[in-house]
């Protein structure tokens, strides 16, 4: 359910859906950069979110020297160390946090080559920051920049870009009501995981379509542009905002947010084609599937549907299901694998059949076939051997040892 208020500057639910995402290596949060007219409050939202629990630091990038971002070497017993600078105290006290670098567009290049450590590592030279401190920054749009500095491509593929603005019939009601207040969603690891891995296989579906949108050119972004760690960002946030209720298969009219997020890390061209894709995908719920639950015919889907359907049903087969579950589960997979292979297209589901076949469910489905004996367990049995003795999916795998 959508548990995000809606009465919030363009661009605040987002942000606070990048923010409460888990990222990458344990750390918390997508890196957000807000883009802005001056004036339009995006530093007063950011400090405004402060609580005891969650401090706030503001750093405006232009007034501090690399130095700040990376440490100031230190000659100590004959070696060189790093000293932190002061403000990595404010977070001493507490695990999370937000480091509020404003202004980014001021900052000249030294600055920002100090910077890249700090915003996808959460290091400042080699001292780490706590796994929940978050990183924010805003800048003025290209255009409004007087005397700045553009942004290298490095440092911007380290940031999902969000457009923040603020109508006129929220500024009219904070008049007399007062500012919205920003508050960060609570989103469960456990959770995220496992959503993480549906739209992982997702786009591996997609990128098998369309390989050319793994890149795009920086220059003809003025934003984010996609690379293999801004698909990492876009694949995670999908994961978070289907979890608030923010589903990308949604009408284009209902997923503003997810537009937001995609277009952030990967540019509006990469993202319109993604969204699309995501919103035409005829894939029912891997589990209904296995379960009998639902009846599918796997020739009525296209190719793309077809990797994603079989990735997806993997994901439930590798996991330590009962025996009563595995056989019964593992002849509904076949059959459909059956059904492929009757349709002339094998060969777009030897990836899926190889990572099943090198995990342990063969040896799973054989022992449970032993154990159950009768009829149905030795079908099972017949079905794996004819699959997998397929010769041009056995040349397949051989050669990918």
């Amino acid at each position: 359910m959508n548990t995000t208020p809606l009465n919030l500057p363009t661009g605040a639910a987002a942000l606070q859906i990048a923010l409460a995402t888990p990222g990458p290596r344990g750390l918390t949060g997508i890196p957000v950069l807000l883009w802005g007219r001056p004036g339009v409050g995006k530093s007063s939202f950011i400090e405004g979110m402060a609580t005891p629990d969650l401090p706030v630091t503001t750093l405006i990038a232009s007034i501090h020297d690399p130095t700040d971002f990376s440490g100031l070497p230190v000659l100590e017993d004959g070696k060189v160390r790093y000293a932190v600078p002061r403000w990595v105290d404010d977070f001493a006290d507490s695990d999370q946090g937000i480091l509020f670098l404003d202004e980014l567009s001021t900052a000249p290049p030294s600055v920002q080559s100090a910077l890249l450590r700090v915003v996808f590592e959460r290091k400042v030279g080699f001292h780490p920051l706590p796994a929940g401190v978050r990183i924010v920054a805003a800048a003025n749009p290209p255009d409004l920049m007087v005397g700045g500095w553009e942004l290298s491509p490095p440092l911007r593929n380290r940031f999902v870009h969000l457009q923040w603005d603020i109508a006129a019939d929220l500024y009219v009601e904070a008049l007399t009501n007062g500012w919205p207040t920003g508050r960060l969603p609570v989103i469960d690891p456990a959770d995220h995981a496992a959503k993480l891995r549906e739209y992982q296989t997702r786009i591996t579906g997609f990128l098998r379509v369309k390989p050319d949108a793994l890149n795009a050119n920086p220059e003809e972004n003025r934003f984010g542009f996609a690379s293999p760690r801004s698909w990492d960002f876009a694949t995670a946030l999908l994961a978070a905002a289907d979890l608030l209720g923010f589903r990308a298969d949604q009408e284009a009219a209902n997923n503003q947010v997810v537009f937001e997020l995609t277009t952030g890390c990967l540019g509006e061209s990469v993202a319109i084609m993604l969204l699309e894709y995501l919103r035409n995908l005829r894939l029912p719920d891997p589990v209904e599937v296995l379960a009998g639950q639902t009846t599918l015919d796997p020739t009525t889907l296209d190719d793309s549907e077809l990797y994603v359907l079989f990735a997806g049903l993997n994901d439930h087969l590798k996991r330590d299901l009962q025996p009563r579950q595995l056989l019964p589960w593992s002849k509904v997979y076949l059959d459909l694998a059956a059904s492929v292979f009757g349709d002339g297209r094998r060969d777009v589901i030897f990836v899926p059949l190889k990572d099943l076949a090198q995990t342990n469910w063969l040896v799973a489905v054989n022992a449970a076939a032993h154990e159950a004996g009768g009829g149905e367990p030795a079908d099972v049995m017949s079905r794996i051997t004819t699959l997998f003795s397929d010769e041009s999916l056995v040349e397949f795998i051989e050669v990918l040892r």
